[in-house]
């Protein structure tokens, strides 16, 4: 009997080890399931984005950005530096207190791309006067956005039209 307590008892400990065991290589499930969040948290930048111009949250919007991020805004507009881009972006239209709008996209042309820690970010933007309910401005943004810290952050955004 005693022999066959011990026994069980080193079976278990063998399976609990060999259970904690295994390839140092993370399998294809886990990295597919990294693949998925970073795509969910890159795709979060957008929300927020459009969130942050609606309700004129320059604080929300600027914690988006990475550091030493650019934003080019037109042809020879670039803000290089988060204090310089928070300056772009509170004298832009959709950060004005006069304007009612609602920033919007259509959510079937947003496209991300992931290479590791680096990926990219496309979006249009829609703004939407609430008081004349027509589109006020249509835009769109490309950007590259890097993980930073464990978090995805846009490291350079060029604006354009949608053509």
């Amino acid at each position: 009997m005693r022999t066959l307590l011990i026994g069980g008892a080193l079976g278990a400990l063998v399976v609990a080890f060999s259970a904690c065991g295994g390839s140092g290589g993370s399998s294809a499930s886990d990295q597919e399931l990294q693949r998925q969040a970073d795509t969910y948290a890159i795709s979060q930048i957008e929300k927020d984005f459009h969130e942050s111009m609606t309700k004129k949250k320059i604080d929300l919007m600027m914690s988006l950005w990475a550091p030493n991020a650019t934003f080019t805004s037109g042809p020879g507009k670039t803000a290089t530096g988060k204090a310089q881009i928070r300056k772009t972006w509170l004298k832009s239209a959709a950060f004005k207190p006069d304007k009612n709008w609602v920033a919007d996209h259509p959510a079937y042309k947003v496209r991300v791309t992931i290479n590791g820690d680096r990926g990219t970010l496309h979006f249009e933007c829609h703004f939407l006067d609430v008081e004349t309910d027509k589109v006020a401005l249509v835009t769109a943004a490309d950007q590259d956005v890097a993980r930073i810290d464990g978090r995805w952050l846009i490291s350079r955004m060029v604006g354009s039209t949608t053509e």
